[in-house]
């Protein structure tokens, strides 16, 4: 068997460039990436067909997106979106940077970013997603816990929603007990490179509009009704990607290694499926994965016959969730 070198790769962080499907197969619904141009928006293309798609599939949950990537993300791609404000004004210096915590609380506390990171924070592999795009990311974090902050402010027993305030005024509130039991952390550091959000909220399982940045000030309030966390919008339940394009023909006989994310915000992955049909899919189990982290595969393909294919790859999680919303991406053989 020929080896060649697998598609291009044009992104490290899933989502940066994925190519929707979701159309009848004989229209695009939106540009996508094929040998020799682009395919415009409402292109009528028949492509080839094969029934049952065999590969060797292979997963990882290790994958770290680079710091410059998700800085991007939130100081830009994002900013329109969620977790408010960008990065459009200067950090202060870390001894002159405080947070405070105040409301329905014994006493106030009031400490600098200086020495939160003096006291030591704590580090997790954590996973960033969008509610209403394909953008997600995943890093290793390092902050504070908001649960040690809160126990030094001593909480009142009808204190039932937590605000964290940005420096320019911008308020995001969640249950307290949703924060208290995801464990959320103030993070200062990100990939090991800083942040430049200053102290920024980071959740499991949570999506990236509550990601606030730039906290100045964190409130707790006894509201009639806590505050309802919105989810992941339900065309992106299950959201799965591909990073490869098109950029060559390849011969009967190639290997082509095709490479993706997956995740469900909290809900685990249990298996990535290949379709060259639209219509037959080959179902990949993803083991024991961990539903805080996201899943990053690979599915080496054994071109098997010449003629223009379309790879339609979907996932599926264990409350039974199918990506509404598949990645394709076309590729040629001769």
């Amino acid at each position: 068997m020929k080896k060649r070198n697998a598609m291009k790769v044009i992104g490290s962080v899933a989502g940066a460039s994925v190519l929707l499907a979701g159309a009848a197969p004989a229209e695009v619904a939106a540009n996508i990436d094929v040998p020799g141009g682009v395919l415009q928006a409402g292109d009528a293309v028949a492509y080839d067909k094969i029934a049952e798609v065999k590969g060797e599939f292979s997963f990882t949950q290790d994958v770290m997106s680079p710091a410059s990537e998700i800085f991007n993300l939130f100081g830009t791609a994002a900013t329109g979106l969620c977790a408010k404000p960008g990065f459009a004004f200067d950090t202060p210096a870390e001894e002159n940077y405080y947070v405070n915590v105040g409301g329905r609380i014994e006493k106030e506390v009031s400490v600098s970013l200086a020495e939160l990171k003096r006291q030591g924070g704590y580090t997790r592999t954590m996973v960033c997603t969008c509610a209403t795009s394909s953008a997600m990311a995943q890093s290793s974090i390092t902050g504070a816990r908001v649960a040690d902050l809160l126990k030094l402010a001593g909480v009142a027993d009808d204190a039932n929603t937590i605000s964290f305030i940005s420096a320019d005024g911008y308020r995001s509130s969640l249950p307290l007990q949703y924060v208290l039991e995801k464990d959320a952390l103030l993070v200062y550091d990100v990939a090991g490179e800083g942040n430049p959000a200053g102290l920024q909220i980071w959740m499991p399982s949570t999506v990236a509009k509550y990601f606030t940045r730039q906290i100045t000030e964190i409130e707790l309030t006894a509201e009639n009704e806590a505050p309802v966390v919105e989810q992941a919008h339900a065309d992106q339940r299950a959201k799965v990607s591909i990073l490869n394009r098109a950029e060559e023909t390849f011969h009967v006989g190639d290997q082509i290694t095709f490479e993706g994310y997956a995740d469900d915000c909290g809900v685990a992955v249990t298996a990535i499926e290949f379709s060259l049909d639209g219509e037959n899919w080959t179902s990949c189990a993803v083991e024991n994965a961990n539903a805080d982290k996201w899943v990053c595969w690979n599915f080496a393909y054994t071109v098997q016959q010449a003629g223009t294919f379309k790879l339609d790859v979907r996932a599926r999680t264990a409350d039974g969730t199918v990506s509404p919303l598949a990645a394709s991406v076309v590729f040629k053989a001769m």
